[in-house]
């Protein structure tokens, strides 16, 4: 099974990117920031370029403009774009994942290059996707899949489907008949519990469908000798500074100089650093000690340690560089013994135990697979100055290897940094190492003069406010960061010590906080931001002390004439205003950072991460061994030891079904097109079915810069005329608005909520909005919260630099939304599914997002929100949906679930003859493997109950749960040419279940779209519980969970091509994402300089503000 990642990342929240907090683990991306918009609705219709899909899972802006198909074959630009996600940051799912920009060995990347800016070094010649079409191999050769691994998930399946056959054929006298369900509607169902074992499902079979081909998987072979290893947990305190007698004796019960004070728990470079003290006092004890550590909480070692002080007190230095030290004791617990032995036992046997009582267990040996995750960890954790550890998977080179950008476009302190995952995974026959390349937000480092030189910064009087941006958009994220400080002792000795940044140094700080301090600084009053002459401190001295500027104090002192560089604040929150020049500082490397991305910070990231399957590969079969220290001698000491090469596996290659469209004549007569690579165009069709009829629709356009042109009424009229032509159901001639461009700069002109007001009054049903640009101030949050729960009017967002060419590309992928929203279906599939066909089956998606990457009062943090659709009959053209809130940051779904469920079985049934669905398929979308014991247990018996109040007891449906992963670091590569994109990726329906998997369970990989750019992120399916295929089809039922999920991602309305994870899953995380925008008080943060800002709050307040309006439930509101 994929996408456990190590312990840390199975559900315990963490490791999302070094900041995340999703709950979720699965290793999703590295640490950016929110969750961005990007794309309204636009399109691209006769070769346009489609950008923005596929674009990435780095969380620096959720970026959805993807899967905006072609509707005359064009390009769709953008696709697989990288992976250094956090938040939550999906890139809109089309957008793959772990493509990036460069190679090893030449090109841009993992070597030494001409450094740049004050990060330095790592840089090398841009990449421009070099090895396209290039196929990876060990000089020239590729290895066949291991025979007897094949040979073993042979067997383990075999004896799977063996049992499967019995229990299936004593349930075959289990019917489904009579009537259930309210109304007298009929409902599906067996007259009894399934005696199978439905929850976490034996695999049935290995799929056998399409063409097989060999892959390369980035996975290296891990070999274990040893049997047994002991863990400890460690607890690290620091004792406080010893409390004096205060002069006159003290308080009754004061501690005396000598005591040791209260212990106090540390974290982070603290920790780490008595924490290798500790390792260092145990070598000294005994010389043969062996251990690993992930430098928090955790130690492995071979043998029992024989712990001569415990707990051990250890004395490092207050700061790096100090002659003070400080006190800390370490408590060691344990040991624990760690049977490796029965996990390597229970690979080569994949059986549930003798009584089958570990059936529904799931992970399996957590604790042995973490203890190989620590010993993999220890040796790039080991030196916190050669390598940045982010999270427990991720390592970032900071030496000659390192590969940096700068993000620097909008003068911001940020840099984009190439390192390497790994994470220890079981599978059939074998332990795997999983290594990908990935990207992350580092703060930038270097000699703070040099970077502000570089960004042209320097202090000037508060008027000048283009100078007053660069200082504010610098300054955002120096708070905290980690700095070293050059100067020189009282005694003309030269030191070096670390510190920590407050922020730079400025006026507002002063007097917000200077008024209870002795002789603040006094500022400049033209000046927020200091420089050396603008600022005075208080300089004690023989006569009494004095005012002097940092200016005059260095050139007095030292003979130095400083710069007119800002000055930092180094000081602490109980001796603030501690100002040092640029000059002195320099900012440590490898410091990570939780940022919101801005637009162009966004499109330099994606353009740095950006490469090429085979320079993927090549990476990771080089470089990321030297990083993550695969070939440390150090490992041998533990009996681990790293295969060479990338695994190979099989694979196979899915038929594109046909997708059907009505004929231009008005006929009605149905036109069939075969896609080709993944996609297909809308030459001469119209859509299968028009919506509602939209009567009364109208537009106008928004002026949010000045000198913007507005859109000419005439484009409109030409709008209006081809959205009839596509067959969608719209009156030509829109209704003009009371104007035609409104200025929200104008505090004279009309509002946003004047025009609804005037809309619902004239009882418009259809609101096209045209940007005077794409927005990234909350535009756009608050037109979606005004018209979808305000008003409940269906509205359009275009930009008009775009929508004002009137092309029928744009014009057309946009009119697909339309149809979707008026509750019509652009396309179906020409040949029906056989569990569909019949009428008699619901399909569900569900999704929940979490608050990332914005400030959060504890006191009040936001909700996390669900977003949850449903079909409504076989031809899965029409998703409505439901959202709600629920506790911040919280996974698992509350009871809320059970009439949620409820109200989608009333509108399934109400399109349905009054009918419930027999079968209920469900795609759960987003749960990482350490929680999908608490999907069958806290959601599952919800689902259950939602049934239960509308079928009758005899007569429940059956169901299937499937949990969708996108966010995972597994990636396949061609081994041939003959199976290779155009992109140099897998060919679209690429199908992996064997090879990287645990043939125990029930999970495939599915490549089900063509990557345009980037290195192709596959989909990730596992089946939790299954009442539904092995009862239908038996043998089959591998073969047709497979058919239905990749012909699934044909039929994602607003694109004509297939897109990456099913649609049930995909339109579910939309409905995130529009809840999102319908609060914007919590989700458009105010920053001017971000993506994702944006007024907060503003208009209805309160949970009616946020809910759907009654007119546009059960609507597909979202798209």
């Amino acid at each position: 099974m994929a996408d456990r990642g190590n312990r840390g990342n199975r559900g315990r929240g963490g490791d999302r990117g070094g900041g995340g907090s999703r709950g979720r683990g699965s290793d999703r991306g590295d640490y950016g920031g929110g969750r961005g918009r990007g794309g309204y609705d636009r399109g691209d219709y006769g070769g346009g370029r489609g950008r923005g899909s596929d674009r990435g899972d780095y969380g620096g802006g959720r970026g959805r403009g993807s899967d905006r198909g072609d509707y005359g074959g064009g390009r769709g630009r953008g696709s697989d774009r990288g992976d250094y996600g956090g938040g939550r940051g999906r890139g809109g799912y089309d957008r793959g994942g772990g493509g990036y920009r460069g190679g090893f060995s030449g090109s841009r990347g993992d070597g030494r290059g001409r450094g740049r800016g004050g990060g330095g070094g790592g840089f090398g010649r841009r990449d421009d996707s070099p090895g396209k079409s290039k196929v990876f191999s060990y000089n020239g050769v590729v290895t066949a899949p291991d025979a007897e691994i094949t040979q073993l998930e042979n067997q383990v399946v075999k004896r799977q489907s063996s049992a499967l056959t019995s229990i299936t054929s004593q349930m075959a006298g289990l019917s489904v008949k009579g009537k259930g369900g309210r109304g007298g509607g009929k409902a599906g169902g067996t007259t009894q519990p399934p005696t199978m074992n439905d929850r976490l499902p034996a695999r049935p079979a290995f799929g056998s469908v399409g063409r097989p081909v060999v892959l390369w998987a980035n996975y290296f072979k891990i070999n274990i000798k040893s049997d047994t290893f002991f863990k400890y947990t460690m607890d690290v305190k620091k004792l406080a500074a010893p409390k004096q007698d205060s002069k006159k004796g003290g308080k009754a019960g004061s501690k005396g100089a000598g005591s040791t004070g209260q212990p106090k728990e540390i974290k982070g470079r603290e920790l780490y650093f008595v924490i290798k003290a500790a390792l260092a006092k145990l070598l000294e004890q005994d010389k043969t000690f062996v251990a690993a550590t992930e430098f928090k909480d955790q130690l492995i070692t071979l043998k029992k340690i024989n712990l001569v002080e415990n707990p051990m007190v250890i004395e490092v230095p207050k700061d790096e560089g100090s002659d003070i030290t400080d006190t800390y004791t370490v408590q060691f617990h344990g040991p624990n013994e760690v049977q490796v032995g029965n996990m390597k036992e229970y690979l080569t046997s994949m059986t549930d135990g003798p009584d089958g009582s570990e059936a529904t267990v799931f992970p399996r040996f957590p604790d042995a697979v973490d203890a190989v995750n620590v010993i993999l960890g220890h040796g790039p954790r080991s030196d916190i100055n050669k390598s940045a550890a982010i999270g427990k998977s991720r390592f970032f080179p900071l030496d000659s290897n390192k590969v940096i950008e700068e993000l620097t476009q909008n003068w911001r302190a940020l840099t984009a940094a190439r390192g390497y995952f790994q994470s220890a995974r079981m599978a059939t026959g074998r332990m795997l190492l999983n290594a990908n390349v990935t990207h992350g937000v580092f703060r930038i480092s270097g000699r703070m003069a040099e970077i502000f030189d570089n960004l042209d910064i320097r202090v000037a009087p508060k008027n000048d406010y283009q100078a007053m941006r660069k200082l504010r958009s610098f300054g955002k994220f120096l708070p905290k960061a980690r700095v070293w400080v050059n100067f020189k002792l009282a005694n003309g000795q030269s030191v070096r010590r670390s510190k920590a940044v407050r922020g730079l140094a400025t006026w507002s700080d002063v007097t917000r906080k200077g008024r209870n301090t002795d002789k603040p600084p006094k500022f400049d009053a033209n000046y927020e931001y200091a420089g050396p002459k603008n600022v005075q401190f208080w300089l004690n001295s023989d006569k009494g002390g004095r005012y002097v500027t940092v200016f005059d104090y260095y050139k007095q002192k030292y003979g130095v004439q400083l710069k007119d560089y800002p000055l930092l604040d180094l000081g602490t929150e109980q001796k603030p205003f501690t100002y040092f020049p640029a000059e002195m500082v320099e900012l440590q490397p490898g410091q990570s950072i939780k940022a919101t991305l801005t637009m162009d910070e966004t499109t330099a990231m994606l353009d740095f991460a950006c490469r090429s399957p085979y320079s993927n590969a090549l990476s990771i079969s080089t470089a990321s061994r030297q990083v993550l220290g695969l070939d440390d001698p150090s490992l041998d000491k533990f009996g681990v030891s790293i295969e060479k090469q990338l695994l190979t596996v099989q694979g196979r290659v899915l038929k594109a079904p046909v997708v059907s469209y009505h004929s231009p004549d008005g006929k009605r007569k149905a036109v069939d097109v075969v896609p080709l690579n993944g996609s297909w165009n809308m030459r001469s069709v119209r859509v299968i079915k028009p919506g509602k009829k939209i009567e009364r629709w109208s537009w106008v356009n928004i002026l949010t810069k000045s000198h913007a042109r507005p859109v000419e009424k005439d484009i409109v009229l030409r709008y209006g005329e081809f959205l009839s032509s596509m067959g969608i159901a719209i009156n030509k001639i829109p209704m003009d608005a009371p104007k035609e461009a409104i200025d929200l700069n104008d505090p004279q002109g009309p509002t946003l909520e004047g025009v609804f007001q005037w809309l619902q009054k004239n009882d418009i049903q259809l609101f096209v909005i045209i940007l005077s640009e794409k927005d990234s101030t909350g535009l756009y949050s608050r037109i979606k919260q005004l018209g979808d729960c305000t008003f409940g009017i269906h509205t359009s967002c275009v930009v008009a630099r775009s929508f004002g060419k009137g092309s029928p590309a744009y014009f057309a992928n946009v009119g697909l939304k339309i149809n979707l929203k008026a509750g019509g279906v652009n396309h179906k599939l020409r040949e029906e599914f056989s569990i569909l066909k019949d009428g008699k089956a619901m399909i569900v998606g569900y999704d929940v997002t979490h608050p990332t990457n914005m400030p959060i009062n504890k006191d009040n943090e936001p909700p996390s929100l669900v977003g949850f659709v449903s079909s409504i009959d076989k031809d899965l053209g029409q998703w409505p949906a439901l959202a709600w809130e629920q506790t911040s940051k919280k996974e698992m779904l509350s009871d809320k679930l059970i009439d949620a469920f409820a109200t989608r079985l009333d509108t399934w049934s109400k399109h349905n003859g009054g009918r419930y669905p027999e079968n209920i398929i469900i795609y759960r979308d987003g749960v990482s493997e350490g929680q999908f014991s608490q999907v069958l247990d806290q959601e599952l018996p919800c689902i259950r109950e939602a049934c239960r109040k509308k079928y009758s007891p005899q007569f429940q449906p059956k169901l299937t749960i499937v949990v969708s992963v996108k966010r995972h670091q597994t990636r396949f590569y061609p081994t041939s040419a003959d199976d290779m994109s155009r992109s140099g990726n897998t060919l679209n329906g690429t199908v992996v279940d064997r090879g990287v998997t645990q043939a125990r369970y029930w999970d495939f990989f599915l490549t089900a779209h063509e990557a345009l750019q980037g290195t192709a992120r596959p989909a990730h399916y596992t089946v939790l519980l299954d009442e539904i295929f092995r009862t239908s089809f038996k043998e089959k039922a591998t073969d047709e969970l497979e058919r239905l999920t990749h012909e699934l991602c044909y039929l994602f309305g607003r694109a004509t091509k297939a897109v990456s994870i099913c649609p049930p899953a995909y339109y579910a995380d939309i409905v995130c994402e529009r809840a999102r925008a319908h609060r914007p008080e919590w989700y458009a943060v105010s920053d001017t300089e971000s993506v994702t800002t944006g007024a907060g709050g503003g208009g209805s307040g309160g949970t009616a503000g946020r809910q759907v309006h009654v007119n546009l439930r059960d609507s597909m509101y979202y798209i």
